[in-house]
């Protein structure tokens, strides 16, 4: 009976332990009650002691154990190591699926060879008689091929009439046509005279419908080459055909100088008769030298107001300034 009350007690006031502490319990009951033999007042301060060393063992033995359950610095560190020799494990991330392009296809273009380049050969230099011919070429197609002459003579008219119903070559017979022509009776002359006449209007008027065919700035310029012409065929023995001067209305006429004014109204009043072109030249440059400025001034205030007029007609008509 005092052993039951006694572990009633011992249940109600013990701590609460962990399960590993049971056997140690029931030994020590199993002590307490053996001593229930003994007196009733040593039994219960047995007991009494007993129950106190219960619960002061009851307490150390909750104390290690919780202190145990702990890890100490030592263990902690081992640990740490451990762990960091450890390599740590990646994480692999998946692979993403490839996207499958489309190929595109190569266009290979095809290298074309390329040619070689011939290399342009120098030309040699023009000598001087090839540059004066290459000159004439140039000068013969600025000074244009005209209809001819538009005049013809008596003779040349007889002798084309005599020639239509003649065989043979007209040179060979040429002595015998100027015979023929020197023994005409003045009727027969007349005759050709009249013919010779009305082949010159024929041919003028040709002449001036081919001119009119011209712009009157292309007549000056081929008017200039004939000029150039002229000169170059007289240095070299060559005919003078075609080198005259194309006669054209439209054309602006520069204006005289004063002296070459003064030239020709010395020439016009007569008194320059049977004196050669050279000696009436002299004289008459004596005489502009001999003028006063006063008696020089109609002729040079002349020629300025033409002068102007010339600028203003020239543009007017060949599209340039002079």
């Amino acid at each position: 009976m005092l052993a039951r009350g006694a572990l009633c007690r011992l249940a109600a006031n013990a701590p609460k332990t962990s399960t590993h502490d049971l056997p140690q319990l029931a030994r020590l009951l199993q002590r307490s009650t053996s001593a229930h033999n003994a007196t009733s007042l040593p039994s219960i301060c047995a007991l009494s002691h007993a129950y106190n060393a219960l619960l002061a063992q009851s307490h150390r033995s909750y104390a290690t154990a919780a202190r145990a359950t702990k890890p100490t610095t030592t263990v902690k560190t081992a640990v740490k190591k451990a762990a960091a020799t450890k390599p740590a494990t990646k994480k692999v991330a998946a692979k993403k699926p490839k996207k499958t392009v489309a190929t595109k296809k190569r266009t290979t273009k095809r290298k074309t060879a390329k040619k070689a380049v011939a290399k342009k050969t120098k030309k040699p230099k023009k000598t001087d008689e090839e540059k004066e011919k290459a000159l004439i070429r140039e000068l013969r197609r600025t000074a244009l091929k005209d209809p001819g002459s538009p005049r013809i003579n008596t003779y040349a008219v007889y002798v084309t009439d005599k020639a239509k119903g003649s065989k043979g070559n007209v040179s060979e017979r040429g002595k015998d046509y100027a015979t023929a022509y020197k023994n005409l009776t003045a009727a027969e002359r007349e005759h050709y005279n009249h013919l010779a006449t009305e082949k010159t209007a024929e041919r003028q008027a040709a002449f001036s419908q081919w001119v009119l065919t011209h712009t009157p700035d292309q007549i000056r310029l081929a008017n200039n080459a004939r000029v150039r012409l002229r000169a170059l065929y007289k240095k070299k023995n060559i005919s003078l055909g075609r080198t005259k001067k194309i006669p054209d209305d439209r054309l602006v006429k520069r204006p005289a100088p004063a002296f070459a004014r003064f030239f020709g109204e010395r020439k016009a009043s007569g008194d320059m008769k049977s004196i050669s072109l050279k000696e009436s030249g002299a004289l008459i440059a004596n005489e502009w030298k001999a003028l006063s400025a006063s008696e020089k001034k109609p002729y040079v205030d002349a020629y300025e107001a033409e002068k102007k007029n010339y600028a203003t007609e020239y543009e007017r008509t060949y599209g340039s300034k002079p």
